[in-house]
């Protein structure tokens, strides 16, 4: 009997970008493709467009014909707010097209993709648009720590500090909050300076927009108390993982992973320092070995199975 060629699909997709690419049977990539968000808390329907224009691209680059594939292909998702069962849901039912479907958070395709076994000695924090981690506690059951998602949740990531930013800036020109700060006027040339603009910026705000006054923050090398104040909360948070991922959960290795994260690395205490491992690592990877059965399907400890 002949085989029939299997192919795999893996898609890593975050607060504000999605990259994917197309595998052989030998972990050969066929081809790669990137679009935005792959939250499928905030929009399932968009991350089902984003991820069919995903998998055309891969299949167009490889040369494949997607329709004579799909059934043959296992795709393994790693995404932003995969643990919204109505959205998972949503996902299974609009691409059922695809031999079988593995959905997974994009923080715990990010652990597969640092783990080369399933020690629970390894950990990933993930701070971009938002703060998410992830490790392997006992029975292959892993734990996650922030990433709650936008408006609770991420505290120290992207959305965070613009969101903190709009604040400090809205306090400052009512007139009782450092009216002078440097973050005060930046803020304002991104948001309006008259009272309708703003509020019309504010109305459209979401996570992804906010992310963008992150760059703005990071810009920021003069002395500024709103900058000074925000930094410290989420550095404070920050070091609050960490103490639980080493002190409590005896995590040893710990990637450090997101756009973000190297701007905090510069102030994290030492004493945290010498787990952090500053290495890139590849969370389609990660999904890859998912799908091929090299790491565990994720569960949990915080929930029920997710998959």
């Amino acid at each position: 009997m002949t085989n029939i060629s299997i192919y795999y699909f893996c898609v890593d997709g975050g607060g504000t970008k999605s990259i994917a690419a197309l595998y052989d049977l030998n972990n050969k990539i066929l081809a790669k493709s990137k679009t935005d968000s792959g939250n499928i808390y905030n929009d399932a329907n968009n991350v089902v467009e984003n991820i069919n224009i995903l998998w055309s691209k891969c299949c167009k680059k490889a040369k494949l014909n997607k329709n004579l594939i799909n059934l043959h292909t296992i795709a393994s998702f790693g995404l932003a707010g995969a643990r919204y069962q109505k959205s998972r849901r949503y996902l299974n039912k609009k691409l059922n097209y695809f031999k079988k479907i593995i959905i997974s958070t994009d923080g715990y395709i990010a652990l597969a993709g640092a783990s080369t076994s399933t020690s629970k000695s390894i950990g990933v924090l993930n701070i971009g648009t938002g703060v998410v981690a992830h490790f392997m506690n006992k029975n292959k059951i892993s734990q996650q720590l922030s990433g709650w998602g936008f408006p609770y949740g991420d505290k120290g990531g992207g959305w965070w500090i613009g969101l903190r930013m709009v604040q400090a800036t809205l306090r400052a020109i009512d007139g009782y909050n450092n009216n002078g700060d440097i973050i005060v006027k930046k803020t304002l040339n991104i948001i309006g300076k008259k009272d309708l603009k703003i509020l019309n910026w504010i109305s459209k705000s979401e996570s992804r927009k906010l992310a963008k006054l992150s760059k703005v923050f990071f810009s920021v090398k003069s002395k500024s108390f709103i900058h000074n104040t925000i930094l410290k909360e989420g550095v404070d948070e920050i070091e609050m993982i960490l103490k639980y991922m080493i002190e409590e959960k005896k995590i040893r290795k710990i990637f450090l992973l997101g756009s973000i994260s190297k701007f905090y690395i510069n102030y994290i205490q030492k004493k945290y320092l010498k787990y952090l491992i500053n290495e890139e690592i590849d969370p389609l990877l990660g999904a890859l070995r998912i799908a091929k059965k090299n790491f565990p399907i994720e569960v949990l400890i915080n929930d029920k199975k997710i998959h």
